[in-house]
């Protein structure tokens, strides 16, 4: 959501991106690829973007504690989950951090099949559960890959 996150920023802002390596990089929403896509397209529309750290998981929450980010930061973009969101606010108290990704709630990652199944849903997506995805770019599959039940 380029033009939400944008809604988010000013052009004086000095800003950072900390993304996820891990769930949201099989998600296609995260992982260094994405942050470097996001910084660029910042970039050239005159913004400021002047750190981006990329960790195994944000929501462990001693690595984004140990991250040693630009002081004077204004904004960053979390490239995460809800989870990866919470924690870097709570470590980043002075800091805005906008959150870039929607959450739908529990996947399995199925690298050998390509593909990610939606198995526990937050309430506002239970009508979700059991759709599946494409590995690394969050593009809904038509057709079902992975035979699991789904939890009810």
């Amino acid at each position: 959501p380029f033009d939400e996150i944008k809604s988010h920023l000013k052009k004086t802002d000095r800003i950072g991106i900390i993304s996820c390596n891990t769930c949201v990089r099989f998600c296609g929403t995260g992982g260094l690829e994405r942050m470097e896509e996001l910084a660029s397209r910042l970039r050239k529309e005159g913004y400021t973007v002047e750190e981006e750290l990329l960790v195994t998981a944000a929501c462990i929450r001693d690595y984004i504690e140990r991250a040693r980010l630009s002081k004077g930061l204004t904004k960053v973009i979390a490239l995460t989950c809800d989870a990866g969101w919470t924690s870097i606010k709570q470590a980043l108290p002075d800091v805005e951090v906008i959150k870039a990704n929607e959450t739908l709630g529990i996947m399995v990652v199925s690298p050998g099949n390509g593909v990610l199944k939606l198995m526990k849903t937050y309430k506002k997506y239970k009508n979700r559960a059991g759709d599946e995805f494409g590995l690394l770019t969050g593009e809904p599959k038509k057709e079902k890959v992975l035979d699991l039940e789904v939890p009810k």
